[in-house]
């Protein structure tokens, strides 16, 4: 029997949901009798106006952006909880141009939308659709009485959910879809050839997000660069400025390696004694995989900050809007082998192991009981 044809619904506001999108799909085709059609939904309704929001979500990072996206966040979470209005169902028509067009079989959210629901509702359609929650908090847009499950990566997230009323075999306890590489062991004495890497040294990542974004990591290189005990490798995302001026920076620094976009943070992490990153749900449960010590500057309030605020409640993670405070707590950090063994016993309590497995298997499981139970019906 062929398998199923699936949607999987993205959208590219930070890299995260995109990164969870890509690994289902990974995952998917390699069951070779599976289609995965990837979108972008918002995107493909007006590329315009993606844009114009993706800029405002990146000006969220700016000291004043922060409280424009705070009450947009959490403005939009009690709006959320209403269910019925229209203006949560952007991107409606244009889904129904994709369904009609590709023919699904179901459907998988990895970017919060009501647009699927709405879909339903008005079509009375009974494609099953499914919700990979990206983040260690939840966001009221995630939810809706016509979602068939919930894949969420802490068992906060579940308690969350079943205090909304959602039935606990509706909710699976996941861990977060994220790339294999993070979960294999690997061979990282390329990493410490390939950059020059001392064995004698604490190793600091410092990772500035997909599009470099985060101010204070300049400030954090600054305070971190002249700890003779110290090498920091520094990701810079996208940001091409911020690149060529740490760059420049520390030319004449051999402990101090500044990268652009890298596609072997597996290696990166794994190699690192800690990490230094925004909170974002992604590169939180990267780090968790490879049971690297986590330490978090400002936040941008909204999903950011209270997925930092779990991490440091569950001693996963150091978290300190003074960047001189978390500089200081650094040097520490990697002094204090006790405190580094505790954060990764933290860490390894949190992690759910090949969570991309575990959603894709439990969703094509599901496929196939329909699948089942309606020939048993049909016939």
């Amino acid at each position: 029997m062929s398998g199923p044809k699936i949607l999987i619904l993205t959208a590219n506001y930070g890299n995260g949901h995109l990164q969870v999108a890509h690994s289902l799909k990974e995952e998917f085709i390699s069951h070779s009798d599976t289609t995965v059609i990837m979108k972008d939904l918002f995107y493909e309704t007006s590329p315009l106006i993606h844009e114009w929001t993706k800029k405002i979500y990146l000006k969220s990072y700016t000291k004043s952006g922060r409280q424009i996206y705070r009450l947009f966040y959490y403005s939009s979470k009690e709006i959320s909880k209403r269910k019925n209005i229209n203006i949560l169902s952007y991107g409606y028509s244009k889904l129904c141009k994709i369904v009609e067009e590709e023919q699904p079989d179901l459907i998988i959210n990895t970017f919060p939308s009501f647009a699927v629901p709405f879909h339903r509702k008005k079509t009375n359609s009974a494609i099953p659709t499914y919700n990979v929650i990206t983040d260690y908090c939840l966001h009221h847009s995630w939810v809706h009485p016509s979602i068939d499950k919930y894949y969420v990566a802490s068992a906060k997230l579940q308690s969350d959910l079943q205090q909304l009323g959602i039935h606990n075999r509706n909710i699976i306890l996941s861990g977060m879809p994220i790339h294999n590489d993070f979960e294999k062991q690997m061979n990282i004495q390329d990493v410490y050839q390939k950059y020059q890497l001392r064995p004698s040294l604490k190793t600091v990542l410092i990772v500035a997000g997909a599009y470099g974004v985060s101010k204070e990591m300049k400030e954090i290189c600054h305070l971190l660069e002249g700890d003779p005990l110290l090498q920091l490798i520094i990701v810079c995302g996208k940001n091409e400025d911020l690149y060529k001026n740490l760059r420049e920076t520390y030319s004449n620094n051999r402990n101090v390696k500044v990268l652009g976009y890298v596609t072997e943070m597996a290696k990166l992490l794994k190699v690192a004694n800690c990490v230094i990153t925004k909170p974002g749900g992604i590169i939180l449960s990267e780090a968790m995989a490879t049971n690297t010590p986590i330490l978090l500057p400002k936040a941008t309030p909204g999903q950011e900050s209270e997925n930092a605020r779990f991490f440091h409640n569950e001693g996963a993670a150091v978290w300190n809007e003074k960047v001189e405070q978390l500089a200081l707590q650094t040097k520490q950090l990697v002094r204090d082998e006790a405190k580094l063994n505790k954060m990764k016993r933290s860490l390894a309590n949190l992690h759910f192991p090949n969570a991309t497995r575990t959603v894709a298997n439990d969703i094509l499981g599901d496929y196939e009981q329909r699948r089942f139970t309606y020939q048993r019906l049909k016939g």
